[in-house]
Order: C-alpha cells, then structure tokens, then sequence
C-alpha cells in the first residue's frame, strides 16, 4: 500500500508506543523510520523487526571509545541518540549492535563526514543523507565502526535524494504496525459506552 510519510511517522510512533516505549523513545524511532524511507529503504519492515525484539541496551560507556554493554546487543535508537547527544566527531567502536540501519540517521546528523564500518558494511554519512549504493545492512553487526572522514573514500558523491512525500509498506507489515498501536487504545467499559457519543444519555435533567 502507498502511504504519506506523515502516515508512517505517525504509525510507527503509535506502534512504538503500543510496544511499550515512552513517546519521548517513540518520537526518535518515527524519526529514524520516516528518514530512512525518504532515502529509499522499506523501514516499515525494519521497524516491525525491531519492535519484536526485547533484549536489546543502551550503551553503558558513551565517555569511552568503546561502547557496549554487557547484558546483550546494543539499541541502534539509544545508541544514535547518545552519539547525536554527545556531538560524536572521535572513533567510536561498537560492539554487537542490532538492526545496524537504524543508527544511521542520527549518524547523519553529525556536523562531520562520518564512516561507518563492519560487517562486510561500508558507507559514508553526510550532510543529512549516506550513501545510496548500500541499500541491505546486516540484521546485526558484531562490531560496528564509526569515525570522521575527510569523504575521500571511493564512494559515488553523495547528494540529496530527490524525495517524494509518499512510501510503499506492504499490507501485512502495515497491519503488523496497526496491532501495536492498538495496544495504546483505553479498553471499553460498561461507562465509556454509556457516555460514549450516540449514548442517548444526558446530564440534563
């Protein structure tokens, strides 16, 4: 199905949150969501795969140059977040993180060129956008290297992408999102039905 980008940022924050997120974590996951599908990448998909998943961390050691955390993979949102937080422009070496796609759009954002490398995964971030010959990323990346660049590697330059204001998500993964969000609607009760509109009731003696 074709859908608007503001469809998809507004779906894939309701079914953050109906995963179990505060909106504020919500609203960076439809960020990352939205950005990716701008640039072409079917990240509906990614985010069902991502919502499934419950045992991902935030990094432990952001001060060092190593971050990871030892009950498990890092979360490519949380992780994004810190390095945009910490204006990240030094080598930082990652150790086991998930959906590894995920963590590019905060990348971009940085102020430097970055690369990222690991995983048979090489590309150049910049200027909002990253390198649009790499369009599969490993489901996880054992390690995962970021540092500044002077953008000579031998990718195609990168510019931006001409955007259109709609994306393709298939059906099932779009009624995949849709059973999340569900899931922050109030249940019905015997009082919401009665006060409900079309109730027929009314405080109006």
């Amino acid at each position: 199905m074709n859908v608007s980008f503001n469809e998809l940022k507004s779906m894939s924050k309701g079914a953050a949150r109906g995963a179990g997120f505060d909106w504020g974590y919500a609203e960076e996951i439809s960020f990352a969501v939205v950005w990716l599908a701008k640039n072409g990448y079917n990240s509906a998909t990614t985010l069902l795969t991502f919502l499934d998943n419950k045992t991902i961390y935030p990094p432990t050691n952001i001060n060092e140059n190593i971050w990871t955390n030892d009950k498990g993979d890092l979360d490519p949102i949380k992780t994004g977040v810190a390095l945009l937080d910490l204006n990240i422009s030094k080598t930082i070496v990652l150790k086991g993180i998930f959906l590894p796609l995920l963590i590019v759009p905060f990348v971009s954002q940085l102020k430097n060129v970055m690369l990222l490398e690991g995983n048979n995964l090489k590309l150049v971030a910049e200027n909002g956008f990253f390198d649009s010959k790499v369009k599969y990323l490993p489901a996880r990346a054992d390690v995962l290297k970021i540092s500044s660049t002077q953008g000579t590697q031998v990718f195609n330059k990168i510019g931006e992408y001409p955007l259109t204001k709609r994306c393709e998500v298939d059906n099932d993964v779009w009624n995949r999102l849709k059973e999340f969000t569900y899931r922050t609607y109030a249940p019905v009760t015997d009082e919401s039905r009665m006060l409900g509109a079309g109730s027929g009731l009314s405080d109006n003696d």
